[in-house]
């Protein structure tokens, strides 16, 4: 799988090297354009007033804006002294290299990795930091740290390989908005972390499983053993990020789930599918949802 890894940091040290007057115009052709499609498909919810703004779709992924010069040179530091970039491509790399057994199955055979800085003052207080993404309409991905710092760097790698997952397993099983469930939702992140920890080992595991103590999973596996089967994307949204989530971004609560159960729960799936089953990662990766929660035996 070939790995075009998009320079960022570079494209930042243009803009704050250009005149002031200049660096929207340079923001929007290096950051907006190559994104625009993404964002105007995720953004619709904007106000008509937002339709008129170039930024509008940076504004509402909650990156740091060209005016913003000063964060963007405080950030780009602290990225570049920990070679963030790097390493970033590094992961893609050896990420990309566990699937090349499977190459014939895989729908693509070259994807595109971002590393962006994110506006802390906007962007998810839940998160720790950083977060990730995949473009729904191509096999690119995307990373985002607002507050590097130790303990989120050191999910660099399982970020990259987790968004990268992403990219595979749903071109394998598509998702459907009216059909998916939370059965393979939970899937989904749990393989997709299963498949980070795989390389970059079990301690640098995701916040949203590390995060969730013993009597929260116990309580986010029980509630979504009662759910498995629903629909919905607004509720079965509420299966994975929990309820204090649910009542920020104004989806559907469940009713006492921890904050990220499902993601928890999902991981555990898929580890428990594992160790049971002796598969490795990338074989479970194109199996069903359906399957892996059935023979995990997680919620008997």
């Amino acid at each position: 799988m070939n790995i075009e890894w998009i320079p960022t940091n570079q494209y930042y040290r243009r803009i704050l090297a250009a005149p002031a007057e200049e660096r929207q115009q340079l923001y929007v052709e290096l950051f907006i354009q190559p994104w625009k499609a993404m964002m105007d498909m995720t953004s619709g919810f904007m106000n008509p007033q937002a339709r008129d703004d170039p930024l509008a779709g940076a504004r509402a992924w909650s990156w740091l804006l060209p005016d913003q010069a000063e964060q963007i040179e405080s950030l780009l530091q602290k990225m570049e002294k920990a070679n963030a970039w790097t390493r970033a491509e590094d992961a893609l790399h050896k990420a990309a290299a566990q699937f090349e057994p499977f190459a014939q199955r895989i729908p693509f055979d070259a994807l595109t990795g971002w590393l962006v800085l994110g506006d802390a003052a906007h962007s998810n207080p839940f998160e720790r930091g950083y977060t990730g993404a995949t473009d729904w309409m191509q096999p690119r991905l995307i990373g985002q740290f607002w507050e590097p710092n130790a303990d989120n760097l050191s999910r660099l790698g399982g970020l990259f390989a987790h968004e990268m997952h992403h990219l595979i397993r749903n071109r394998i099983f598509p998702w459907d908005m009216r059909k998916i469930t939370v059965a393979d939702y939970i899937v989904v992140e749990g393989t997709a972390e299963s498949f980070a920890t795989s390389l970059f080992g079990a301690d640098t595991v995701g916040f949203f499983v590390s995060d969730v103590g013993p009597a929260d999973l116990e309580t986010a596996r029980t509630l979504i053993a009662q759910g498995l089967d629903k629909t919905g994307f607004d509720v079965i949204r509420g299966y994975l990020f929990g309820d204090a989530l649910a009542e920020r971004a104004r989806f559907t609560p469940v009713g006492g789930m921890p904050t990220y159960g499902g993601y928890a729960v999902g991981y555990h799936v898929v580890q428990t599918f594992m160790e049971r089953t002796g598969l490795s990662i990338e074989e479970t990766t194109f199996l069903p949802a359906s399957e892996i929660v059935e023979r995990s035996g997680y919620f008997a």
